[in-house]
């Protein structure tokens, strides 16, 4: 089987080298991803609400592609500049799951790529198709 890198259509560009996603066996990790627009490859330079939606919004771009979905989400990372933000960022990012959550870690950062303040990357299961 061995591992399969993906490069997702439709995602934002990636500003670094790297695939979106890596794919073993039935996990898939994903890079994280910044508020980046995929229409235009530019960066959301926005409110912490507006980026953290715009994150989540990008990774479900790359978890559909790869054949997962949020409720699928195993663990995530989600990296803040500014951890005075932490409770605006953990409402929008927990918005996008059903309970029970999956594992997560924060981690409070002096800056991100592109002048970003929020970015979070994803390993989630790929459940089996009904082929």
């Amino acid at each position: 089987m061995g591992i399969e890198k993906r490069f997702v259509n439709g995602a934002p560009q990636p500003i670094a080298p790297f695939s979106h996603a890596c794919r073993v066996g039935d996990l898939v990790f994903i890079t994280g991803q910044m508020p980046t627009v995929p229409e235009t490859n530019e960066m959301l330079l926005g409110t912490f609400t507006e980026q953290t939606h715009r994150v989540m919004q990008n990774l479900a771009i790359v978890l559909e592609a790869v054949g997962s979905a949020f409720e699928h989400v195993v663990q995530s990372r989600v990296f803040i500049t500014n951890m005075g933000h932490f409770d605006e960022v953990n409402g929008v990012y927990a918005s996008y799951f059903e309970n029970p959550l999956p594992t997560r870690t924060c981690i409070g950062v002096t800056g991100l790529a592109g002048g970003a303040d929020v970015e979070v990357d994803m390993i989630a299961w790929i459940p089996p198709t009904d082929d």
